[in-house]
């Protein structure tokens, strides 16, 4: 398997290794995966994949649930400090975000329709300390909405309600936002 997706990542039109990463949240009881077997698993796939991805110098994809510090230890351990990240659908503390984007200069964080959330007070107080030259902006769809559209199709038409919300929050013009953040996917993805 590892060897077909290295071919498949010298294809001209892949631009990024990912998503992957680490997934703790246990759906059947809402909190976390209890099962050491099952962490361990995630854990090595998840250092296989660093690997490769760093050997290969695509920008990677990161997804991170109910995983903070074994998501940066791996992250740390396995990468090279320089090697361009997208942590995606960010919806963990300050402190990881802070430990992420002093790790590695090149990271960036991606936001969605959760910052539009009544309930998302925490996530918008990690979004106004992010830097906007730190910051994407996603839909993560299916899911992941902004209000007004939340528990419908999350799609790319969405975008400018996450800037809308990002924006207020950090007190600048829709426009500056839309502007940097094309600027940052530009400088992740190099297109």
């Amino acid at each position: 398997v590892e060897e077909r997706l290295r071919d498949f990542m010298s294809l001209p039109k892949v631009v990024a290794w990912g998503e992957c990463g680490l997934d703790y949240f246990d759906k059947k009881t809402g909190g976390e995966v209890q099962s050491d077997e099952w962490r361990s698993l995630q854990r090595h796939v998840f250092a296989r994949q660093l690997c490769v991805a760093g050997s290969l110098g695509k920008p990677l994809v990161v997804h991170s649930r109910a995983a903070e510090e074994d998501t940066l230890a791996l992250l740390s351990e396995h990468l090279p400090r320089h090697h361009p990240v997208h942590v995606h659908c960010f919806t963990s503390s300050w402190t990881l975000a802070r430990e992420l984007l002093d790790r590695f200069p090149q990271l960036f964080i991606g936001f969605t329709g959760v910052v539009s959330f009544p309930c998302a007070d925490a996530l918008r107080e990690v979004v106004a300390r992010v830097p906007l030259e730190r910051l994407l902006l996603e839909t993560d769809g299916p899911y992941m909405a902004p209000v007004p559209f939340r528990g419908r199709i999350a799609h790319p038409g969405h975008i400018p309600l996450v800037a809308e919300a990002v924006a207020g929050v950090k007190g600048v013009p829709v426009e500056d936002v839309l502007t940097t953040c094309r600027e940052n996917a530009r400088r992740m993805y190099g297109f």
